[in-house]
């Protein structure tokens, strides 16, 4: 999914949280990377929402990477790996 920094998209980000509420029944963990300034509106519209989230500096998921025998970087790599961080308890 991708989203633009527009309110219409995030509005459309917020109720597809709420969708995968309503199936696990608690709000999923937003975990994103700090990226420059362009991560500001989201956190911003996320805190203004109420919804819970982790700004990760690109270090420690560059480490993280690092670690991983798979050398490939695709946006979807990244997010599976911030999801291992997170799970591992490691951030």
């Amino acid at each position: 999914m991708k989203i633009k920094h527009t309110r219409e998209e995030l509005d459309h980000f917020i109720g597809f949280l709420k969708e995968i509420e309503e199936v696990i029944g608690q709000m999923p963990m937003i975990i994103l990377e700090s990226t420059g300034h362009y991560h500001t509106p989201v956190i911003q519209f996320l805190g203004e929402q109420g919804v819970l989230y982790i700004l990760l500096n690109p270090i420690i998921s560059y480490q993280a990477k690092k670690s991983s025998l798979r050398k490939v970087k695709t946006d979807a790599i990244d997010a599976y790996q911030l999801c291992v961080l997170y799970c591992k308890g490691e951030i």
